[in-house]
């Protein structure tokens, strides 16, 4: 193991760019309240942000921890700002990997067209022109969250069927086949970082998020959940839990804004009950959502919120905390520098459509002063170690 570790470390320094980087224009794709509603069940149970402080501890071996280590000592300032991006595939191979050269995106999200005619082999040798092209082995990530959300098993080259639904697999009690199913579906594809599973809660089947999650109470989505991840982790597949503090009854963020009205004791104790029993099982990331919750913060989105991503922290979580699309439509009247005030606000990594915008953006918050190197290390530190942790790098 020290070999392997020690060879990776010389392997990664001697790859590392000298930090010059080819400036392209990038593609821009296109792109209330919580009301009363009809329960399905009785439920169990401003101004710019300033920057976290939250303390980077995490639970992984001393010789991963001095890998990483090292590994950000030997990073220059804009391989560092890559490494906080989650970044849109773009329409070819060929961009993905020159865009990869000049930006080193900590990787890449695709989404069903990107899967669409392709089998495992061809994907396979588009990613490996990514990798080639990464100093850091870079995230492949992708929403497989079964049920209506399926990007990867809905195209028939990847499995023989669309993965069930969570709610399908919750109701059968078929939990740690759900995961063997959804873990195959991933290492078919290339897939290395999983944007699932769904923790919220719906009250209704009217919800807009009803259908993506376990259908259960509080306590039964609680349970669920920790043992999706428990799973998960045993089979060395990295998930994101989303879409936190809870998505409720809200509106689609995608579309525009949501405001959430509940009260501090509704989430602290209905909500919060999933997030935290998948904290506690292992989950390496969390996902936060668009919606205004105005018990933590009523003129920011969550995701742009400290207060939020504080009352994160306080509950345990030492992970990559990631932010939902920014180029959501819920995003777009809060700030000009979405990008920036997402990463001030306590996000780790920035989930972007654009991510040369995202890019250039960090960089110039940098240079002026309003993000500082210190706290760019912070998430740095986080992602590395989660790569060698799931063995990505």
């Amino acid at each position: 193991m020290k070999r392997s570790v020690l060879f990776l470390v010389f392997s990664i320094t001697i790859t590392l760019s000298a930090c010059t980087r080819v400036r392209e224009e990038s593609r821009v794709p296109d792109y209330t309240l919580y009301g009363e509603s009809d329960s399905v069940y009785a439920g169990s149970l401003q101004e710019t942000p300033q920057e976290s402080t939250a303390p980077v501890v995490l639970s992984v071996p001393n010789e991963e921890k001095d890998t990483a280590e090292k590994l950000l000592e030997s990073m220059c300032l804009e391989e560092k700002i890559g490494q906080i991006i989650l970044a849109r595939y773009p329409e070819t191979a060929e961009e993905a990997a020159e865009q990869m050269s000049a930006y080193r995106f900590g990787g890449f999200t695709l989404y069903s067209e990107d899967f669409e005619n392709e089998t495992p082999e061809s994907l396979s040798e588009k990613l490996s022109r990514i990798r080639e092209a990464s100093a850091v082995s870079p995230f492949i990530a992708a929403d497989e969250e079964g049920g209506k959300i399926v990007r990867i098993s809905k195209n028939p080259a990847f499995a023989d069927k669309p993965l069930p639904s969570l709610a399908s697999a919750a109701a059968e009690g078929r939990i740690p086949e759900f995961a063997e199913e959804m873990s195959a579906v991933l290492n078919r594809a290339g897939v290395n970082l999983n944007l699932a599973p769904v923790a919220d809660v719906a009250e209704s089947r009217s919800d807009y998020i009803y259908s993506r999650t376990c259908g259960l109470d509080y306590g039964g989505t609680a349970e669920v959940i920790a043992e999706l991840v428990k799973n998960l982790n045993e089979r060395g597949v990295m998930c994101c839990l989303k879409h936190f503090p809870g998505y409720g009854s809200n509106v689609d963020t995608h579309t525009g804004i949501a405001v959430d009205r509940r009260s501090a004791a509704d989430f602290e104790s209905k909500d919060f009950l999933p997030f935290k029993a998948g904290i506690d099982a292992g989950a390496p990331m969390v996902m936060v959502n668009h919606n205004i919750v105005e018990v933590y913060n009523a003129e920011m989105p969550a995701s742009l919120s400290p207060e939020v991503h504080e009352v994160l922290r306080g509950l345990g979580f030492e992970g990559i905390i990631i932010t939902d699309d920014l180029g959501m439509d819920a995003i777009a009247n809060y700030t000009d520098s979405p990008y920036a005030a997402a990463f001030l606000a306590g996000n780790d990594m920035l989930c972007a459509t654009d991510g040369a915008k995202c890019f250039d953006d960090l960089l110039e918050a940098m240079k002026s002063g309003d993000i500082s190197e210190k706290r760019l290390d912070e998430s740095v530190m986080r992602i590395l170690r989660a790569k060698l942790e799931y063995g990505i790098m």
